[in-house]
């Protein structure tokens, strides 16, 4: 499946072992690049062995998930004098199950787990024992203001002592690729002491991009990954079958789609959606900037329909951040040395500065719950952690301001457990991770309104006009009840774009930039956009 990492021909890059060069005299040397590669190895037992109690870990990010280091450090933990505790591990988004984590220390008396992005795994340990904090991420901004305080010119001084990350096997000058998790790694690396590279075989050299790679000389310590014992979960994505609903929702969303726009698309069933929904209304030179590469964006470039022939930045190149390699040999295939697909750091695919540039960007993403003010929950709701922020907030807050940009939020209109999804307010104990004043599309099965511009009256009627049709007298009411709505006030309960209200509609709108920066300078010019 794999180029064999003893093949000094191979494109994946050269293992320690076989890395020499001969001399004229016959002696085989070795150079100084390939002795600090031998000399840095270690086995994952050996790095525990180095951990000592009390010190605080980064655990790499998604796609980027170190494993054989981690379960190695589980197995130190406990009451004796050999064994460690009080470890805080900071993990951000970890997708790959620490199971052993919970069946050496189930309720975290001798570590904790700082999580940021809860999976499934972890939902687990925090509903059977009530363990495990939750913070706020919001990827680049969350990260860099979290670490920022841990960053230190001088490794000796930051605060993390060590970060673990998942790469490519080293090539033959030294550095390794860090594939699947690029995103965070330049943010992670600037504020720890340490970095442990766990090398992986089944990775692919995923193009850059930026920070895509680390040179030996910044590593202090490389582990070899067996990447049969620690194999990826696997998801045949490929099978997922999107629900009428979804179906609905993505023939919705198409109503303000056209040829030549720039993707970022979530995680799910609902993407999938999008997809064929794209593919049947037949749209051309589409482009892609994303965080997360996934089934229905690789998709879409097989299909021929992605060609990034106009975007306005990284013009012919696919822009990612982290993948999932859930059909590990699928993934492999599509992104190693492809020259279609640049990898980027997170903090240049969610930066304000680089999505606002784009023009045509569509984010299209799900949410959990929506109130009649516009403000929208995606990973804290009803004093329940369900996954986090992510890159929600700047994906729907910046695309919606680039030239003929749009943020649209996408979901049922009622949960799982048939509760309306659109309320009047959002419930006690829940994040607000876009708030109302940045609102743009929201949409479910019934429809999609455009929340920019409508004054409260129009917010709240166009909402409600998407809300399940059973829940829509019972929002009528509470909306009445706390002010909301007015009743005499000439509102349709769906203000159409292009209607009789004087809002254009998204067309119309095509080829104009929000001001962003005209609020600071005190008139419509964007720096940005003029160059200077």
């Amino acid at each position: 499946m794999y180029p064999c990492s003893g093949c000094l021909s191979g494109d994946r890059g050269i293992w320690p072992a076989q890395i020499s060069y001969t001399r004229r005299d016959g002696l085989t040397m070795t150079t100084p690049v390939q002795q600090k590669i031998r000399d840095k190895k270690r086995t994952p037992g050996q790095i525990a062995d180095m951990m000592k109690s009390g010190e605080w870990m980064t655990n790499g990010t998604v796609g980027g998930d170190p494993t054989a280091c981690m379960e190695a450090l589980a197995n130190r933990l406990g009451d004796g004098p050999s064994n460690l505790r009080d470890m805080e591990i900071w993990n951000y988004g970890k997708f790959y199950p620490q199971l052993r984590f919970q069946e050496v220390d189930p309720f975290q008396k001798y570590h904790c787990f700082h999580d940021y992005f809860f999976f499934p795994w972890n939902r687990k340990a925090r509903d059977d024992h009530g363990v495990t904090s939750w913070a706020q991420w919001g990827w680049t901004i969350g990260s860099w203001w979290h670490h920022y305080r841990f960053a230190d010119g001088d490794p000796k001084k930051r605060g993390i002592d060590w970060f673990l990350n998942a790469a490519t096997p080293v090539d033959h000058n030294g550095f390794f690729n860090w594939s699947y998790g690029t995103n965070n790694c330049n943010i992670f690396r600037e504020s720890a002491k340490r970095l442990v590279v766990e090398v992986r075989e089944d990775y692919p050299w995923a193009e850059g991009g930026r920070f895509n790679t680390i040179h030996i000389d910044d590593v202090d310590y490389w582990v070899e990954v067996d990447c049969e014992k620690y194999a990826w979960p696997q998801i045949d994505e490929k099978a997922m079958v999107p629900t009428q609903q979804e179906k609905q929702i993505a023939e919705h969303i198409l109503t303000i789609m056209d040829d030549r726009d720039v993707l970022q698309l979530g995680i799910g069933s609902l993407p999938s959606a999008c997809v064929a929904a794209m593919a049947n209304a037949g749209l051309k030179d589409l482009g892609i900037h994303t965080e997360m590469l996934n089934y229905g964006l690789i998709k879409l470039i097989e299909s021929g329909q992605v060609t990034n022939r106009y975007k306005t930045l990284d013009r012919g190149k696919s822009v990612w951040t982290f993948a999932f390699p859930v059909d590990t040999k699928w993934y492999y295939d599509t992104i190693d040395r492809n020259q279609h697909l640049a990898v980027y750091d997170a903090d240049y695919t969610n930066n304000l500065n680089v999505i606002t540039r784009i023009d045509n960007m569509i984010a299209i993403n799900n949410c959990i719950a929506i109130d009649l003010l516009g403000q929208q929950s995606a990973g804290f709701y009803k004093k329940r952690p369900i996954s986090s922020t992510g890159g929600y907030f700047q994906f729907m807050c910046f695309c919606s301001q680039s030239r003929g940009g749009r943020g649209v939020a996408c979901m049922t209109s009622r949960n799982k457990e048939g509760r309306s999804r659109i309320v009047p307010f959002l419930p006690e104990g829940s994040s607000v991770d876009l708030p109302a004043q940045f609102a743009h599309y929201v949409c479910t099965e019934y429809g999609i309104v455009n929340l920019r511009g409508l004054n409260g009256y129009e917010r709240t009627s166009a909402l409600i006009s998407i809300a399940h049709p059973d829940d829509r007298e019972w929002l009528e009411r509470e909306a009445h009840a706390h002010g909301l709505l007015a009743p005499h006030f000439p509102v349709s309960m769906k203000p159409e774009e292009g209607g009789a209200r004087r809002y254009p509609s998204y067309k119309d709108k095509r080829n104009y930039k929000v001001p962003a920066n005209s609020a600071v300078w005190g008139y419509d010019w964007d720096p940005i956009q003029s160059g200077k």
